[in-house]
């Protein structure tokens, strides 16, 4: 499959889980990739490697996302690379949990700095290049901007709450960009995501499974290449009139909203 062959796409956290599988399905599908993340060199290289060793084509970068320039810097790291940037995925988020009356300022500016701040201006950032693409070829080239948000910005969950305020932010971030982005034809969505079994929410919960598997109606967890599949549909020339959408990615969780 090479639906996105000639693009280049960004995917922040991409050094483990979902980003992993993002990144990997991204390749598969014909564009180079970065590989953004936060002092994982292994675990990124890791991800390059299986992207290479594919076929394709990868490179890791190290960035810290809750900081304006160094959002910049992978941007311009990506063009530099490869010499365009048509699809940015906003994916590198931090949880935290505990009760709210214990929520502490550092933890609350740790969280939003990462998840909400550091996905606006990436964003901004791509969809800079984009437009600047755009002008210099006079062609109608446009581009993606997709954000992992979370069933816990549509549904409340406990003890989650700046986890939960910055998920809900980056579904509506997605829709107020896509007002502003879409005349460049840049289009801009998010993925509510649900519970997902991977190496994190298994070490909080060792049964994580079997809990979320029996409160979603499709009776499963998803699986990190689930979410990357429903990326790949939105990256996708078939999704080019999907603008300011967040597409879910629950089993139906969201409909039902029942904790485990």
């Amino acid at each position: 499959m090479t639906i996105l062959h000639g693009q280049v796409a960004v995917v922040t956290g991409g050094s483990r889980e979902i980003g992993a599988a993002m990144a990997v399905a991204l390749a598969h599908a014909g564009a180079s990739v970065l590989v953004a993340h936060h002092d994982e060199p292994e675990q990124a290289e890791a991800v390059v490697l299986r992207i290479r060793a594919a076929g394709g084509q990868a490179l890791g970068v190290s960035a810290d996302l809750s900081s304006v320039a160094e959002n910049q810097r992978l941007v311009a790291r990506a063009v530099e690379a490869y010499g365009q940037l048509d699809i940015f995925v906003a994916n590198a988020g931090l949880t935290t949990w505990g009760p709210f009356l214990e929520v502490d300022e550092a933890t609350w500016d740790t969280v939003v700095d990462l998840n909400l701040k550091g996905s606006f201006f990436g964003a901004q950032a791509a969809a800079r290049q984009m437009v600047t693409q755009l002008d210099a070829s006079r062609l109608p080239r446009g581009g993606r901007i997709v954000f992992s948000s979370s069933v816990t910005g549509v549904a409340a969950l406990p003890d989650c709450s700046p986890y939960a305020v910055t998920k809900a932010g980056l579904r509506h971030m997605a829709t107020v960009l896509a007002l502003e982005l879409g005349t460049y034809g840049v289009t801009v969505n998010a993925l509510g995501i649900g519970a997902t079994l991977n190496a994190r929410n298994s070490r909080d919960d060792p049964d994580y499974q079997t809990h979320w598997a029996a409160v979603t109606p499709t009776g499963r967890c998803a699986q990190p290449e689930d979410v990357a599949g429903a990326l790949l549909y939105l990256v996708s020339p078939e999704a080019r009139m999907i603008n300011g959408h967040t597409l879910m990615v629950d089993g139906g969780w969201a409909a039902v909203g029942k904790v485990p």
